[in-house]
């Protein structure tokens, strides 16, 4: 490996390595942000709110590719650290094969299941006909989406961050302009951002594939050992990012129960709009560790870990600036997100930015959350960032959202995301004081 592998480390060759990851993953939410945009426009609200009611399948999808991704490459990372580059080669070979034998796997049940599954969603009889509509066609992504996960994760372990940038930049420019195209021109409604998506992914699969076949790469296809302890390990090491993805699906659909009570289908559509702004605003945070882990991976399994402690000084300071900065453009900016969304004066943009405003406080407790799960899974402790993970998303969000609601009405789901926060930051800083002999690094 090259550059801060191999050299001093220094904030410039930090910077360098990390920031493509930042950018990354805001690309990825500003896409998210966009298929919104396009759906409440040239679709209208109904359509958007039909999306976030099929919003949990794809996150538990994303959940289980992530998890595959995230889990394995650390490993991956670890044992290139230690000079194990056959290891690892046959490691990430195995890894493949078993990515594609799960995306079919997931496509297969939600063909056999998809009218349960819509059902179960809690679709209305006015929503029932775009989720069928989205999912029918999101399916057979699945196994490309699985593969493009896993060769994003491990082009950043192969040395080369930029080109990772690169991968989503390319399916990102084909998805936003399918988009447009598919639901504007040509008019093809829902249907048309369900193929704007599996666009945009398989595009990603491809690039991907093309660099670890054509490329000049460390990590290279070879002949592998099966290992169900190493495919045990990838699915345990990284069930927090699994977590983390797959829980924003489970508690959308959780926002999506109550809120449908306490404000129709308009609410929903408003709840959409909120929690795609507080994707966009934490994926900063989710760039950020995705960007070091391989890092601290990488430094822990050559035993420097002087190094490791340097990457843990750069990171409080990331946190404690983009928090600050995340809050403060909710709270005087919020009217100004909304509106890319939709017009001012209506109810759905009346509910939609007085949500996005209480975003700011969960938005100034994430980050250190967010950094304690990734920074585990990065030592390959997957027990305890998946604890950390749940907290923050998925077991105080379901907690606070079915107690807050019931007291406070839409106020109290408003309030959801910063109780999560709260709650599970008394956790990370346990387990970060519990851990610190044990992996040679310092809080201070």
């Amino acid at each position: 490996m090259d550059g801060i592998f191999s050299g001093e480390v220094t904030a410039r060759r930090f910077i360098h390595f990390v920031w493509p990851s930042v950018l990354m993953m805001v690309i990825i939410g500003l896409y998210y942000n966009m298929d919104s945009v396009f759906v409440v426009n040239l679709v209208g609200e109904e359509a958007l709110a039909g999306l976030s009611i099929a919003y949990p399948v794809q996150g538990i999808m994303w959940g289980f590719a992530v998890m595959l991704a995230s889990g394995s490459s650390a490993i991956v990372a670890i044992k290139m650290g230690e000079g194990d580059q056959q290891g690892a080669n046959e490691k990430y070979t195995l890894i493949c094969i078993v990515s594609i034998i799960t995306g079919i796997i997931f496509s297969i049940v939600c063909i056999i299941f998809m009218d349960p599954l819509v059902e179960f969603l809690g679709a209305t009889e006015t929503l029932k006909h775009y989720c069928h509509d989205f999912l029918g066609i999101m399916v057979w992504s699945f196994p490309a989406a699985f593969l493009g996960q896993l060769f994003e994760y491990f082009i950043r372990v192969d040395g080369r961050p930029v080109f990772t940038l690169c991968l989503y930049l390319s399916g990102g420019f084909v998805h936003l302009a399918l988009d447009y195209i598919l639901m504007g021109p040509m008019g093809m409604g829902i249907e048309g951002a369900a193929y704007a998506n599996l666009g945009g992914i398989v595009v990603i699969m491809i690039v991907g594939g093309a660099y670890f076949i054509f490329a000049d790469t460390k990590l290279k296809f070879v002949k592998f050992k099966n290992d169900w302890k190493y495919i045990g390990h990838c699915f345990l090491n990284g069930s927090s990012e699994m977590v983390s993805e797959a829980s924003s699906g489970i508690t959308t659909f959780f926002f999506n129960i109550v809120v449908i009570k306490l404000a129709g289908d308009i609410g929903v559509a408003a709840m959409s709009i909120i929690l795609n702004v507080h994707y966009l605003l934490i994926s900063v945070h989710l760039g950020y560790i995705m960007g070091v882990a391989p890092l601290i991976s990488y430094f822990y399994g050559a035993k420097d870990y002087d190094k490791v402690n340097i990457f843990i000084k750069y990171s409080k300071r990331f946190i404690i600036v983009t928090c600050l900065v995340s809050a403060v453009c909710c709270l005087l900016f919020g009217q100004y997100i909304v509106m890319i969304f939709e017009r001012p004066g209506s109810e759905l943009f009346e509910i939609a930015l007085t949500g996005v405003r209480f975003l700011s406080v969960a938005l100034l407790l994430c980050g250190i959350n967010i950094f304690a799960s990734g920074f585990f899974t990065a030592y390959g402790n997957g027990p305890v960032s998946a604890l950390i993970s749940m907290s923050r998303a998925l077991i105080m969000n379901i907690i606070g959202v079915m107690i807050l609601s019931w007291l406070f009405g839409m106020t109290g789901v408003y309030l959801t995301l910063a109780f999560a926060e709260l709650t599970t930051m008394g956790l990370s800083f346990f387990m970060f004081n519990r851990y610190k002999d044990r992996y040679h690094y310092s809080l201070r």
